[in-house]
């Protein structure tokens, strides 16, 4: 953990506005194991392996935790050699490729893979996950000098409020058992002029009827080990099945099999077969999946006091965006 993170870092159990204190001596700036105490309401969070704990890591977020420890890199753009990553962070949030200068609030890092793009974009990114994903993404990023890494929870993040330009949600506000109220979390930490973008799955009658609803009341019951291990022998033996189906049927066509595909990434085989066992594995074990619909999505953010609010179709389904407003001037009316 790097000093500079205490500026940012409040107390989640009482919400003081005092900084939390390093009950350790830092060396070279860096705390590596220690404990961070309140002063206001005397709470102690642990600091292992560089980062700080603000949550159990007992908790629904353990398949994630699961998954992301065990596939590491292989959804990193520098690991695959193919921009794939990269091309969903910038089509989702439609920012600018250089985010120099900008504090960026990212949530639900899992293993970093966008944590990856935004530090080469030159934010200065302060990323958490409520799981042990966390230790991944340490392991692929944790080098970077703009990086600041915490496990904390959604719900109540231990961060000053209005703190950041950008506030990042991919890939996790469906995996929340609220996303309404994981949403209005996640605004409060947007400062005046700043932007949240967030996506989630798409609430449709052809989603619905996917296989993962189909399956998911039974695989997400399943002890996660046992359920990785039931998809990695099955993915050898549907890819070539899914790939030809999506030659004669595009995607529509490689949706009649239980698996996901990836041919269209054109990855080397081992890489692909990776990949699907990951995304099956991540579409069949999450203890929540709550896709929304466009219009809900923009309702939360408009509730959320944000303006220029949109809602618009993106890699994942659907994205949202919004502005806090900037504050008026006194001499304004």
């Amino acid at each position: 953990m790097k000093i500079e993170l205490l500026r940012v870092l409040r107390c989640p159990s009482c919400h003081s506005s005092d900084e939390l204190v390093c009950a350790c001596q830092p060396i070279e700036g860096e705390i590596i194991d220690g404990e961070l105490r309140c002063n206001a309401c005397r709470t102690s969070y642990a600091i292992r392996h560089g980062i700080p704990r603000f949550v159990d890591g007992d908790n629904y977020a353990q398949s994630f935790g699961f998954q992301w420890n065990l596939y590491a890199k292989t959804q990193l753009d520098s690991h695959t050699g193919h921009p794939i990553s990269r091309n969903r962070l910038f089509e989702t949030t439609r920012w600018p490729k250089d985010l120099s200068g900008q504090l960026v609030l990212e949530t639900g890092c899992g293993a970093g893979r966008f944590t990856e793009i935004l530090l080469s974009a030159g934010a200065k990114v302060y990323s958490f996950d409520y799981s042990v994903a966390v230790d991944a993404n340490a392991r692929n990023n944790a080098q970077h000098p703009n990086l600041h890494l915490f496990q904390a929870d959604i719900f109540n993040i231990p961060a000053r409020a209005a703190s950041f330009d950008k506030v990042l949600c991919l890939g996790v506000l469906q995996h929340t058992p609220d996303p309404e109220r994981a949403l209005k979390s996640l605004a409060q930490y947007v400062r005046p002029g700043g932007e949240l973008v967030i996506d989630s799955y798409q609430k449709s009658l052809t989603r619905i009827l996917h296989w993962k609803y189909v399956l998911r009341p039974l695989t997400k019951r399943i002890k996660r080990e046992r359920l990785h291990s039931m998809i990695s022998r099955v993915v050898p033996i549907m890819m070539p099945i899914a790939k030809t189906l999506r030659r004669l049927g595009g995607r529509a066509g490689a949706r009649m099999v239980p698996i996901l595909e990836y041919s269209h990434f054109e990855l080397p085989y081992e890489l692909e077969r990776e990949w699907t066992v990951l995304d099956t594995f991540d579409m069949y074990s999450p203890a929540h999946d709550h896709p929304q619909s466009a219009g809900t999505l923009l309702r939360w953010l408009k509730e959320a006091k944000l303006v220029d609010t949109q809602v618009y179709h993106a890699p994942n389904g659907l994205a949202g965006r919004g502005r806090r407003a900037e504050q008026s001037s006194p001499c304004q009316s």
